[in-house]
């Protein structure tokens, strides 16, 4: 009921935003190859190469987000131990167990392809995308000299991720992955939140919709969206996070749906290991008396 009043308002408000520079969920396909290849990858290798400097990015500028971790493979390890006590996706909060395995009948999820290994499994999503935030560093877009493979350059997520120390940072950066059925993020791709109208419920009883490069999420984790691009926007300047008019409608997630208790809990224990705050989260449950 309380949604159904909102969402003319929220449908005006977000009619019109800019939209993030979209590609196909194809791309997200490649992508998502290239991180179940370097889940093979050491920890070891990665952190060698965090000493080659980005030509983006200087040494001396300050740094206020992620500073301790440099792999996306890490911080996935590292995440499952802060999700000990509250294994719940994100997305539909479905229960996931010890082994990243989801019971979909448990929680009403219903797979939109039932052959869908990914429907079975959570995977740790970006809600900013990395797409959405690679495609700001010159490697990504262009490559970069020690980015060739068997005499042929590459460019992509590989490359920044290789070359960038800035980019792996953010990559890893715990403050922006949350645990989510495979399957939706998938789906989800590289897709900018937003408003969709009507209610179509193509995953079972997931509140989750993914249309026209478009994703919206179920109204309560509105908020938990809206104070996570403005973190990875307040920590990491100049990426383009969030445009003008996007900021309007995370003004308006951020006021409808509150910190809770395990929003602000999940927080600290990420700064107790990554090394940094996420301001936005903790002033708000400051005032929020958690």
């Amino acid at each position: 009921m309380i949604r159904n009043l909102l969402f003319p308002f929220l449908f005006l408000l977000a009619f019109g935003l800019v939209i993030c520079k979209e590609n196909n969920a194809s791309d997200k396909d490649i992508t998502q190859a290239e991180e179940e290849s370097n889940e093979e990858e050491s920890d070891t290798g990665i952190e060698i190469e965090k000493k080659t400097e980005s030509s983006n990015y200087s040494s001396n500028s300050k740094l206020s987000g992620n500073t301790k971790i440099y792999s996306f493979n890490r911080s996935k390890n590292l995440l499952m131990k802060i999700y000990e006590k509250h294994r719940i996706t994100f997305y539909c909060g479905c229960k996931f167990y010890e082994d990243k395995r989801v019971d979909p009948e448990e929680c009403g999820y219903v797979p939109k392809k039932s052959s869908n290994k990914r429907s079975r499994n959570i995977e740790w999503e970006h809600v900013v995308a990395a797409e959405n935030f690679g495609r700001s560093f010159k490697e990504w877009r262009e490559g970069h000299p020690n980015c060739v493979s068997k005499e042929k350059p590459y460019k992509g997520r590989r490359c920044a991720s290789k070359v960038s120390e800035e980019f792996r940072r953010m990559e890893a950066d715990m403050h922006n992955l949350h645990p989510a059925i495979g399957e939706l993020n998938q789906y989800r791709s590289n897709y900018m939140y937003n408003m969709i109208p009507g209610e179509e419920r193509e995953f079972g009883k997931c509140d989750f919709e993914v249309k026209g490069k478009i994703a919206e999420p179920m109204p309560s984790i509105y908020g938990n969206i809206a104070r996570t691009f403005m973190y990875m926007d307040k920590a990491y300047p100049r990426r383009g996070i969030i445009s003008g008019s996007n900021r309007k409608l995370f003004e308006a997630w951020n006021r409808m749906d509150p910190v809770d208790k395990w929003e602000c809990e999940r927080a600290r224990l990420i700064k107790e290991i990554q090394g940094n705050e996420n301001s936005i989260v903790e002033e708000a449950c400051k005032k929020a008396g958690l």
